[in-house]
């Protein structure tokens, strides 16, 4: 029996440690990944000034992450992750829970569906925060939407940046060789920020916005629309691994 994806070639565009399991679910379907990360992430360039921010952690009462990434990078930069355990615990999706977890920590503040700063600031929770002091662990160049709804339902809040997300330097050779070869079906991405990236990398040739496009949120898709892309256009439930494999699934077979 054919699998669903035989013979497909699908553009990942993960970041380099985030790809392969997304990888690794698309061989199982008989598709053909080629790797080409548009998204990098890495410390911020003062780790000292960031140390610095944290050292009061003890005189919050709420730690809210953005992503799996603001989970490792933002326990790398703790001195103490066991401060915690003393803390109330937000994640921005389930994905950021179960990143919590793997390092032993439980979110309490999560919403039951979707991965969105919205989602979770319609938590009941999170609507009446009259004297909580928030830290908000995130990349640098985040959405202020989080911190300015927060603190007009009355919360102090801090915001961390724990990483940042930079356009890699690496060689596009091989992605055009692609290309000219006919070795391309379509591009998964899973971040406004990657589709522009794609594009500054590629110097912004006509050929890449014309290729099937696969994305992971309504944001993704205006973002892609806006920057030139008029092929087709798909868009998966969420940016996670599984949501965006259905979504290529349901594509090749229509």
């Amino acid at each position: 029996m054919p699998k669903s994806l035989q013979g497909l070639t699908v553009l990942v565009t993960r970041p380099a440690h985030q790809a392969s399991r997304f990888q690794q679910l698309l061989a199982a379907e008989g598709a053909h990944a080629v790797l080409f990360p548009v998204v990098e992430i890495c410390p911020p360039d003062d780790l000292a000034a960031l140390t610095a921010q944290l050292v009061d952690i003890a005189t919050y009462d709420t730690a809210l992450f953005i992503s799996a990434n603001a989970v490792d990078y933002g326990l790398k930069a703790l001195a103490t992750p066991q401060i915690l355990h003393h803390l109330t615990l937000g994640a921005i999706g389930k994905k950021t829970a179960q990143a919590l977890q793997q390092h032993g920590f439980t979110a309490q503040w999560v919403p039951t569906a979707g991965f969105t700063s919205e989602d979770w600031l319609a938590l009941p929770q999170t609507q009446q925060l009259a004297g909580r002091r928030i830290l908000i662990f995130r990349g640098a160049g985040g959405r202020e939407l989080l911190a300015d709804t927060l603190r007009q339902r009355g919360a102090t809040v801090t915001q961390v940046d724990v990483y940042q997300r930079v356009c890699p330097k690496i060689a596009v050779s091989q992605l055009k060789q692609h290309h000219e070869q006919q070795q391309l079906d379509i591009i998964a991405v899973t971040s406004s920020e990657g589709i522009l990236n794609l594009v500054a990398m590629l110097d912004n040739p006509a050929w890449i916005k014309t290729l099937s496009l696969l994305v992971g949120s309504p944001r993704m898709r205006e973002t892609a629309r806006q920057a030139g892309f008029d092929g087709t256009l798909i868009m998966a439930d969420n940016p996670s691994d599984e949501a965006m494999l259905q979504a290529l699934i349901q594509w090749a077979q229509e």
